[in-house]
């Protein structure tokens, strides 16, 4: 009796770990996508957005601006019926302003993380 209450704690304790270890992860995944877009927007003074890059092995979080989505669609990374601002609407999680002189406020880049957050939650569910 006592054993399998042990166990039964256990399993929760277990549960509960992996996915903090995975929410923590993905948390700091998309800390480091928002810093690259931030860096990106400071050299070159374009509008970058982090999106979820699907592949068949590893999905990615990426910084993209208009010519890379482009030059995603030219490989055949992104499907070519699918418009820039259809994509912006559907996938970005994170966008930069459209110039340096914006500042993006610490809760916008919150609502980006859980924002993220949300969707693994979901699609880690549709995959298993």
């Amino acid at each position: 009796m006592i054993l399998s209450i042990i166990r039964s704690d256990y399993r929760e304790f277990k549960v509960f770990v992996c996915n903090w270890l995975f929410y923590r992860r993905q948390s700091l995944k998309m800390s480091l996508a928002i810093r690259m877009a931030d860096i990106k927007q400071k050299a070159w003074n374009k509008q970058y957005h982090v999106v979820l890059l699907e592949g068949s092995s590893e999905d990615k979080l990426v910084t993209i601006n208009r010519n890379d989505f482009l030059r995603l669609q030219r490989k055949k990374w992104l499907p070519r019926h699918i418009g820039w601002s259809d994509f912006l609407k559907t996938s970005a999680f994170y966008s930069t302003p459209l110039n340096r002189n914006n500042k993006i406020s610490c809760e916008d880049r919150k609502a980006a993380k859980e924002k993220y957050i949300k969707y693994m939650r979901k699609y880690i569910r549709k995959k298993d």
